[in-house]
């Protein structure tokens, strides 16, 4: 079997889903917004990305293969037998800078050692907001090393079985979904929302158009049918900037709040107000009052492209 693939042979079956059900209980019971399961085959020396819940396979895409030596956190957990915790975005750019250089968004980390007895059988990445406090709490390393010690048993049931072997890709897990809404508490949704000033829609964790009312539609210059399950600078010319996807990579990662805005050719300005959780970004769209901030930047455009004026914050 090729060792340049990713993923677990046991992905399909049982243990897979045992794998899948014990990462997502690790990051909620630690309260964390995302979490990457990490394997270590017998004999091997590199680090495969297996599952992952919380974010778009983008964001893992350099990660998806790591050394124990490499200077990467949970190479560090894994290979030094201890919890590695990062606090936020001045500390990873200290203490890791590669990483830093190719996420350089506000969250924060924990990395820990998966084991059976004295033997690792690979590593636990989570993920928290940058608003997270300096240190983990004693609940938080409660929850990490209770999760440990599950997938643990679950990597070893897994070895035992001669599966845990590098196969395709990681798999990406969807945050579960709330209970649907009614006819009546649907129909009372829309109205609210229709009743806002301006525009809104909603990105999922891919970066796309699950929702979009009419409004932000016309706004941005398309039709409904032509947004829906596209993303913003894909389908719009005048937002394919790198500005605009950093902003949702930056709102996505640190949980936080964040605006910015740009111009609609040819004179049209937009302001967007991202609101993010982990399980994607609600977004505001409404008309600018300040086209002409001299703070406006000017965005670095793809090869062959005019750079239009965006985005300010």
């Amino acid at each position: 079997m090729s060792q340049s693939r990713v993923g677990f042979r046991a992905a399909a079956g049982p243990r897979g889903q045992l794998m899948d059900t014990a990462l997502v209980d690790v990051v909620r019971e630690a309260g964390a917004s995302r979490g990457m399961l990490y394997v270590l085959p017998p004999g091997g020396n590199a680090l495969w990305l297996a599952v992952m819940t919380g974010a778009p396979p983008e964001i893992a895409a350099p990660w998806t293969r790591m050394r124990l030596d490499d200077p990467i956190p949970v190479a560090d957990a894994v290979r030094e037998r201890r919890l590695v915790w990062v606090g936020g975005m001045e500390e990873m750019a200290r203490r890791y800078p590669r990483l830093s250089l190719v996420l350089p968004y506000d969250f924060a980390l924990a990395a820990a050692r998966i084991a059976s007895g004295s033997t690792a059988l690979g590593g636990l990445v989570l993920m928290w907001p940058g608003s997270h406090p300096p240190l983990l709490s004693p609940g938080e390393r409660d929850a990490i090393d209770e999760g440990c010690h599950r997938l643990g048993r679950i990597l070893q049931e897994t070895a035992d079985h001669g599966d845990l072997l590098p196969l395709d890709r990681p798999r990406i897990l969807t945050p579960a979904l709330g209970r649907p809404p009614g006819p009546a508490e649907a129909s009372d949704t829309a109205a609210f929302i229709e009743r806002l000033p301006g525009g809104s829609c909603v990105l999922d964790l891919t970066g796309r158009i699950a929702f979009i009312t009419p409004k932000a539609a016309e706004l941005v210059g398309a039709e409904v049918a032509d947004l829906l399950g596209a993303r913003p600078w894909e389908a719009l010319p005048w937002m394919d900037v790198p500005e605009i996807e950093d902003r949702y990579r930056a709102a996505l990662m640190s949980e936080q709040p964040t605006s910015f805005t740009a111009l609609r050719p040819p004179d049209t300005w937009l302001s967007f107000e991202l609101y993010p959780d982990s399980s994607g970004i609600s977004v505001r769209i409404t008309p600018s009052t300040s086209a002409h901030d001299t703070s406006a930047t000017q965005p670095t455009p793809a090869a062959g492209r005019a750079a239009p004026p965006c985005c300010t914050t």
